[in-house]
């Protein structure tokens, strides 16, 4: 199998915007991703869902597969010759403290962008997100976050531990990088400078990849929009579909996208996060920050607000 010429990677932080960062350079005519959104093949995941694991089918979209076969990950850009950048999307290569150097080994001269979101909106986003999936079934914020702290072992992917506050540590997840990489190799995205001035944020980054500025983006599509289970049957058929996997495997993707549209889910207004648990996560993440800004080397005061 020959070797890619992967020289962009897209590591995190989870629940700050890769998708919508994933979707906006997919639509650049120079960029090329895989029909596989996250591959995670350079990181040490697990997941509770057999189908994970399975060969992606040829053509077909995913989200999220769980690659530990280098031929397999290989052939997702058996037709990616022709591009100017070739990447990978996977929040969990930031997680994963040695991800950089697997990485490294194979694409040393590679681009990484790092987008990084409040890491107290990103842990309930994340909350909210397994709420929707029928991982979490605790109803309150701040009792989730409390078991999760107790809870082992902290391997993403597990199904029991969601590291909701160790996935928004990032000063040693963004160093291992800086440790590895060129740094003029890193650019690091804040989510809310980014999203704040979506169209001067995109040309950012495309002048860090050396990329036509391009006028062709659609910005307004929202990626991950929030939407709750519709009702308690969704919910429990939600909690246990990973014990669905031969039904999942064999229902077209048609049919599994109406079902997620029109039967399991229902959109609505995002609720928010409540006082006492945002202060306790600021006084959690607050030394991390400290220390980021020093790394960055770059004030990161509305993190450190309550008034968000």
């Amino acid at each position: 199998m020959k070797k890619p010429n992967i020289n962009l990677f897209i590591v995190g932080a989870a629940k700050s915007g890769t998708t919508s960062l994933y979707n906006y350079l997919n639509q650049h005519p120079e960029v090329f991703f895989p029909k596989v959104k996250e591959p995670n093949y350079y990181s040490n995941i697990e997941s509770e869902d057999p189908l994970v694991y399975n060969k992606p089918k040829e053509g077909v979209f995913y989200h999220n597969k769980i690659i530990n076969d280098q031929a397999v990950y290989f052939s997702l850009y058996n037709t990616s010759n022709k591009f100017k950048i070739v990447g990978d999307s996977s929040p969990s290569y930031l997680w994963d403290i040695e991800a950089s150097k697997r990485i490294y080994s194979d694409f040393p001269n590679a681009k990484i962008l790092i987008i990084l979101r409040n890491p107290v909106m990103r842990t309930f986003s994340h909350y909210l997100m397994n709420l929707k999936s029928g991982t979490e079934t605790e109803t309150d914020f701040f009792k989730a976050v409390k078991r999760d702290e107790t809870t082992q072992p902290k391997v993403w992917g597990n199904g029991k531990v969601f590291l909701y506050k160790e996935l928004g540590m990032y000063h040693n997840q963004v160093k291992t990088y800086f440790d590895t990489f060129k740094k003029e190799h890193i650019k690091v995205i804040i989510y809310e400078e980014f999203f704040n001035d979506l169209e001067q944020g995109l040309l950012d980054v495309f002048k860090f990849l050396e990329i036509d500025s391009c006028q062709n983006i659609n910005i307004d599509e929202i990626h991950n929009k929030y939407s709750a289970p519709k009702n308690g049957l969704s919910k429990y058929v939600l909690q246990y579909k990973t014990k669905l996997g031969f039904i999942r495997n064999i229902a077209p993707h048609k049919l599994k996208a109406f079902f997620n549209k029109n039967v399991f889910y229902k959109e609505g207004e995002r609720p928010e996060i409540r006082d006492d648990a945002k202060l306790y996560l600021n006084n959690v993440f607050k030394d991390d920050i400290k220390k980021l800004e020093v790394l960055l080397n770059k004030k990161l005061d509305s993190w450190k607000s309550q008034d968000y």
